[in-house]
Parts: structure tokens; C-alpha cells; sequence
């Protein structure tokens, strides 16, 4: 099989999309060397290809890259883009997001992560009423035109069925993971480096990681904090891309690193005393995964696929009202057992959970689609 792969947001970050690509790519070309795989990516991508995947053996006929410095989500990807893949005669395409260029003939797969842009129409990044409309069409003929759909969670699907009137036989729950020896092996040294950077001390430290846009609720998880800081000391660290975080009120006690980089991740993780994830809907729900697989304790929303990933592994609440937030996160500082109860229960189910996994099944419906 000749496969191509839109690997144009192979480095977007934190954002699950860019975890995805990662994870994804970086497993198939472990498991199958058997199959040619044409990488389409940016310069900027294929440089950090390269140095997170030095290691792995690839031959000039099982990896071709392709180097495309389209943007994703911009016009040139719908004029351009499709000529681009066409020539390199492919069997199947994998788009890694709904957007896909709409006049693309080829067979296709396209990953959905979730359908923010249908629910929560005013917190899609662009909020050109034209762009959004652009954006809506695209996606609907993204999954009526491929001829597999792969959803990140049974949530997803559920959604993609109900909004888009899609068959229930075209759409494949195919879950995402935490990268097992990113999250697990830590160096005590950057802990320590961080903390005292930051002058954390031994104050208790509740974590977010994600985006600012409007639908993941930082400001519910803003409203809880500035309750639980009236009865006790305590540092709130939001991690994520700048975007949004200038509007955050600047408090001493709230700490905003921005984008960071893997290992300094997975050591926030371990520094936190409990992650909290206030988001209104997710697809999958990627940084509460990662933090269980830290053996940090969560809290999270009861909404969309949280509780379907996270089970009897997290605390729940509901997002929309930040004195239930603060209670749940009330019962993991103050009370041990249940806070190493979390973290026992959370390794473990964050361990059912694996990248090679991801792949493997997905090789699978790249087979089932070609035969």
C-alpha cells in the first residue's frame, strides 16, 4: 500500500491534534515496514520530525516526505494542496482533521476529534461568520465523502451520527493515549528547577492544560480558584498556547508558562496536586489522560467523552458551576487517601490506553478501505 498522511499539524503543541499527528506517525512507522508512507508536512514539521524520530529505522522506499508549506486551514489548501497529493499516486489518503481539500478525488480517511464547531459555533478560532460557514462545509463533506471516518472517542461518534446523519458502520472509535515514556520517566532535577523558578515551595498546585478558547471553561476554573484562595494557600498553573492568556487576570498566585515543551510537561504534571479539567466538551480528552499516566489526581467535567475515557478514575463536576469545582478539587487536597486512591486508579487505567494501539487499528481500516 502507497499511503499518504496530512502531516501539516505535526507540531501544533499541546493541542491534541499535534499529539495525535505525533503519536500516530511515529508508531506506524515502528509496526509497518511493509507499506509506503508519504508524509505531507511543513518545513517547520519535518524538522521537528526528525529530531523526535532519529531512532527509528526507515528505508527510502518505505518514507517519503513531502514537503508542503500550505497552511492548514487556508485557501491554498483547497487550491493547491490537491494537486500536490494527486501526484504522488496514492492509495489512500489520511487526513488527520476534518480539514481536508474539497477537491480532492482520491480515496480518503479523515481522523474527527470532536464537533466543537457545530456545538460551540462562537469559540471556533475564526470568528468570521464566512470563514465558520467555510469551515461547516468542509467538514460536512470531509465525512460524507471519505470513505472511513475514525472518531477519537464513542462520544465523538455518537455526535458525528447525530449531527451529520452519517451511518453508524462508517465511523470507527479508534481511542488516542498518553505516550508512555513521555509521562512516566521524569527527572527529579527539572522538578526541582521549575518549582524553584516558579517559587512553588510546598504550596499545592492545580493544573490545566489546553487551549483559552471559550468552550474549555478557564474562566469557570478562574471563578473556583479565586473561591478556594479565600480558605487556603494555593497556585494555579495553566499551560497551553498564548492565545487568550493576556485576558487572564495577573495574580501571583496564577501562574502562565504558555506553551512548553514535552519534558517540561510531564514535569508539571508530577508537580501538580491536582489537575482539573473544567472544558464543557472534548472529543477525547488528552491532558487528563496524560496526567493520570503522571499518577496525578483528576478532576474533571461530567460532559461528553470525559467520563467514558477517564471511568471511576476522576472526580467528577459540573462545569457550569465553579462552588462544585472548588468542592471536588476541596476533596483531593484535603484528604490523602482519596488523592493516592485517584492516582493508583488513574495509572492504571491510563495504562489501557496505548499509542502502538492507536496504530495497529488504524493500519487496520487503511487495509479494510484499500481491499
Amino acid at each position: 500500500m502507497r499511503i499518504g498522511i496530512d502531516a501539516r499539524m505535526y507540531q501544533s503543541g499541546v493541542a491534541g491534534i499535534g499529539r495525535y499527528s505525533q503519536n500516530l506517525i511515529k508508531n506506524l512507522l515502528e509496526i509497518d515496514h511493509d507499506d509506503e508512507f508519504v508524509l505531507f508536512m511543513t518545513s517547520e514539521d519535518y524538522r521537528e520530525f526528525k529530531n523526535q524520530n532519529a531512532n527509528i529505522k526507515m528505508t527510502n522506499q518505505n518514507v517519503k516526505i513531502v514537503i508542503t508549506d500550505i497552511k492548514h486551514y487556508s485557501l491554498s489548501e483547497q487550491t493547491k494542496l490537491p494537486g500536490i497529493i494527486a501526484k504522488e499516486k496514492l492509495d489512500l489518503m489520511h487526513f488527520l482533521n476534518f480539514n481536508y481539500p474539497v477537491r480532492y478525488r482520491g480515496k480518503f480517511i479523515v481522523t474527527i476529534h470532536d464537533l466543537t464547531l457545530f456545538f460551540f459555533p462562537e469559540t471556533a478560532k475564526e470568528t468570521n461568520t464566512l470563514k465558520r460557514m467555510a469551515f461547516s462545509y468542509i467538514f460536512k463533506n470531509a465525512v460524507k465523502n471519505a470513505a472511513q471516518v475514525i472518531a477519537v472517542s464513542q462520544n465523538t461518534k455518537k455526535d458525528i451520527i447525530k449531527k451529520l446523519k452519517i451511518k453508524n458502520s462508517k465511523v470507527k472509535v479508534i481511542y488516542e493515549a498518553a505516550d508512555d515514556k513521555v509521562f512516566s520517566e521524569v527527572s527529579l532535577k527539572n522538578i526541582e528547577k521549575i518549582k524553584s523558578r516558579y517559587r512553588i515551595g510546598n504550596t499545592p498546585v492545580i493544573l490545566y492544560v489546553g487551549q483559552f478558547r471559550p468552550h474549555k471553561n478557564v474562566k469557570g476554573l478562574l471563578d473556583a480558584f479565586k473561591l478556594l484562595r479565600q480558605e487556603r494557600p494555593v497556585k494555579l498553573v495553566l499551560l497551553g498556547k498564548s492565545e487568550g492568556i493576556d485576558k487572564i487576570e495577573k495574580n501571583k498566585d496564577i501562574l502562565t508558562p504558555g506553551f512548553v515543551s514535552n519534558e517540561e510537561l510531564a514535569s508539571w504534571y508530577k508537580i501538580a496536586s491536582v489537575f482539573c479539567f473544567p472544558s464543557f466538551y472534548e472529543g477525547f480528552g488528552l491532558p487528563g489522560l496524560e496526567a493520570m499516566r503522571s499518577g496525578t489526581p483528576v478532576v474533571a467535567s461530567k460532559t461528553s467523552s470525559l467520563p467514558e475515557i477517564y471511568k471511576d478514575a476522576a472526580i467528577y463536576f459540573d462545569p457550569s458551576k465553579p462552588n462544585d469545582i472548588v468542592d471536588k478539587i476541596k476533596i483531593v487536597l484535603s484528604n490523602e487517601k482519596m488523592s493516592k486512591n485517584l492516582s493508583e486508579k488513574g495509572k492504571y487505567i491510563s495504562q489501557q490506553y496505548s499509542w502502538r494501539k492507536t496504530a495497529q487499528e488504524t493500519l487496520k481500516v487503511y487495509k479494510s478501505v484499500i481491499q
